[in-house]
């Protein structure tokens, strides 16, 4: 269960968006996968009173290791690098890494390329109908399980957050934001996500992204595409 953005379930600690993606998730040309800078996305993150973000970028690291230049001029407020890498068997944050991880490989090798270059492996959205393939039970291979999405259905966060309970697998929460006005729908509690999440010691707050905010979000991705930059 995950409670709304003035309930936190857990412990104390900062505030911290786990799953956001810049411009740098941008990877074809006249499709804009993410609408907003990492200078834009940290000020969103800290106009809803976060004190931290981790730059989660489709299989590249220069959006988090970009935000976290721009968030040096933002005192109190911190950003962690990392990438959502695409593996065979799908999604894995990489939290903590500043170099890419290759994408396509199984997921054990993911995994082992995560904790070889120092980060933590997390499984997002591991039962989502959004994205094929989604990781499903693998998900109890790696370090954490995100168990609330904000762009999930509530039963596909139910099934994750059942599994995660069940094995008793450290569990994280976030928005899966691709655009500034989502940031911050879901996260986590802690002092420090790579050290706390795999110990099981974070609190969760999240809601849903409402449908209105997402129609908003695709229409302003198809003027992007027509004009041939981002909005």
């Amino acid at each position: 269960m995950v409670v709304g953005h003035e309930g936190v379930i857990g412990t104390s600690g900062l505030k911290w968006e786990t799953h956001c993606h810049s411009v740098y998730s941008n990877r074809r040309r006249r499709w804009f996968d993410a609408l907003n800078t990492p200078r834009e996305m940290i000020e969103a993150a800290i106009r809803r009173g976060l004190d931290g973000m981790i730059i989660t970028d489709h299989d590249s690291v220069e959006g988090g290791l970009a935000g976290r230049k721009v968030a040096r001029g933002y005192k109190g407020f911190y950003v962690i690098p990392g990438a959502e890498v695409s593996s065979k068997a799908g999604h894995i944050l990489a939290i903590g890494v500043q170099e890419n991880v290759p994408k396509g490989l199984s997921l054990e090798e993911t995994i082992d390329r995560i904790h070889g270059l120092g980060g933590i492996a997390i499984a997002s959205h591991p039962f989502s109908s959004r994205v094929s393939p989604s990781l499903g039970e693998g998900c109890l291979k790696t370090d954490g399980v995100e168990v609330f999405n904000a762009m999930n259905r509530g039963s596909e966060n139910w099934k994750a957050s059942s599994l995660a309970e069940g094995h008793r697998r450290p569990k994280t929460a976030g928005s899966d934001a691709h655009w500034a006005s989502a940031i911050g729908n879901a996260g986590i509690v802690c002092n420090d996500p790579l050290e706390d999440i795999v110990k099981g010691r974070t609190g969760l707050f999240g809601d849903y992204t409402s449908m209105l905010d997402v129609q908003v979000f695709h229409f302003r991705q198809l003027v992007s595409a027509l004009a041939d930059k981002p909005i």
